[in-house]
């Protein structure tokens, strides 16, 4: 099997009081865990069993006899994404490669802040939000249940999980809460800007590689801006 079992990034009680410790616990164990166990259990003995998670996703999105299987890998997926998204005393605006792309797309941190929050808020019932790369620019959007944007081609960069099992115990149903919570005190912008990273190091984006060069050799330039 290739794929990992699921591993916290931080100890359970590192993200709080912004998260509790009972949350993380109970996220990690009675959901992601499950999720990983029952697809280790379909896959166990098929040819599916050889695949990274990654393609394990796309192979099974596109089979409808597979959706079972796809949402299980899926929700492992976006979970750990959803894990290096969050850190302790994180939060504020963008920084690294993120950050110059935020305010290229965005504007303002305030404009980025208030985009996220309105599309948490238009999002009906379970789900995740996403940061994600997408044509040549940042962009923000939720997918309902269990999906995931890799399945579109885009490139996740962060991921909030909106499933309410993800901020009950902290803030019963208000789900405004639990995103400013994550704006202002949990997002962890080094995951975005190393994801960015390694798609311009990869020369998979041309214009993320100009600015991955850039920031890894700060050369001084005469009378000239950023290529």
């Amino acid at each position: 099997m290739n794929i990992e079992s699921p591993a916290m990034p931080y100890n359970f009680a590192d993200l709080e009081p912004a998260i509790s410790r009972d949350t993380l616990v109970f996220h990690f164990l009675r959901h992601q865990r499950v999720c990983f166990d029952r697809m280790l259990a379909m896959v166990r003995g098929t040819e599916l069993e050889s695949l990274e998670l990654t393609d394990l996703i796309r192979v099974t999105e596109r089979n409808p006899a597979q959706h079972m299987l796809y949402r299980y890998a899926a929700e492992v997926y976006n979970h750990n994404l959803y894990w290096n998204s969050m850190r302790p005393r994180g939060g504020g605006p963008a920084t690294g490669l993120a950050a110059e792309l935020v305010r290229e797309r965005f504007g303002t941190h305030e404009r980025f802040v208030r985009e996220f929050t309105d599309t948490a808020s238009a999002h009906f019932g379970s789900g995740w939000l996403w940061l994600v790369w997408r044509g040549g620019t940042l962009e923000i959007l939720t997918t309902s249940n269990a999906g995931t944007p890799l399945v579109r081609g885009d490139v996740p960069l962060l991921a909030l999980d909106l499933w309410e099992h993800a901020y009950y115990l902290d803030h019963q149903n208000r789900r405004g809460a639990y995103v400013k919570t994550f704006l202002e005190e949990l997002i962890n912008w080094d995951t975005a800007s190393r994801t960015l990273a390694e798609l311009g190091n990869a020369e998979q984006q041309p214009r993320i590689a100009v600015r991955a060069r850039a920031a890894a050799e700060p050369v001084a330039r005469v009378g000239g801006g950023m290529p």
